[in-house]
């Protein structure tokens, strides 16, 4: 049955009377989501080149301190950069390297005390896995280099790298074992350092780590014993 027009804007007014108000607010929300996100993505996108610019000045900054090693100004430059990024864009990668770059400055000036304030302010920020696990290296190298082996291993002992870093991990162990003076378990990282290297990656220095070793922890004492033991045996024979 064919409605009149009356008919037709009479139910079109009880639809809006019980949808009007919800279609509206639907309408709005929506329109306010798509310039909402479309807001936070340009935002998003402004804030990344802005962090990118500052990062590309530090770089360049922290190049001319390597080759002006007393050129304070260059230095404070760096430092004001690199603090740029860590308070305005502190939850950015870009401000994770600008701390590892300013650590690396600091390491190649020996001052290991910013190096490890540097690694650590990383190390609380960084939201990424393998980045993670190469900042937890180098700060232990920094600590082991402050002579303080248990916070360098500290580091290191619970930390589950991905399969790729377990190498350079085991390796960073071994040293610290080394510097002990326990030979043994620096042998035993090593081990597992070089079992866990991929086929592509050739580590030269890791190998004479290795065999600068003696094959156990007793093996000085045991060449120290060597004469002594063929006296022995040829008296016995002899006998």
């Amino acid at each position: 049955m064919v409605e009149s027009d009356e008919e037709q804007l009479e139910v079109l007014k009880e639809w809006w009377n019980e949808n009007g108000t919800s279609l509206v607010i639907t309408v709005v929300v929506t329109i306010g989501v798509i310039f909402g996100y479309r807001g936070w993505e340009e935002n998003v996108i402004q804030t990344g080149e802005a962090a990118s610019a500052v990062y590309e000045d530090l770089v360049i900054a922290t190049n001319n301190i390597a080759a002006n090693a007393s050129d304070d100004a260059v230095r404070i430059t760096a430092v004001s950069l690199a603090e740029t990024l860590k308070t305005d864009h502190g939850d950015t990668t870009y401000a994770v390297f600008a701390a590892m770059r300013l650590a690396k400055v600091a390491v190649a000036q020996n001052d290991l005390d910013m190096a490890s304030e540097e690694l650590r302010w990383a190390l609380d920020n960084v939201s990424e896995k393998h980045l993670e696990t190469t900042i937890r290296i180098r700060l232990s190298r920094v600590h082991l280099g402050l002579e303080d082996p248990a916070s360098a291993m500290a580091l290191l002992v619970d930390h589950q790298p991905a399969s790729g870093q377990v190498a350079s991990v085991e390796e960073a162990k071994g040293d610290i074992f080394h510097s002990q003076g326990d030979l043994g378990q620096a042998r035993q990282a090593y081990q597992k350092a070089l079992v866990n290297l991929s086929d592509k990656i050739e580590k030269p220095i890791l190998e004479l780590k290795l065999s600068d070793l003696p094959l156990s922890a007793n093996a000085t004492e045991e060449r120290m014993l060597e004469p002594a033991i063929i006296e022995e045996v040829e008296e016995g024979d002899d006998a």
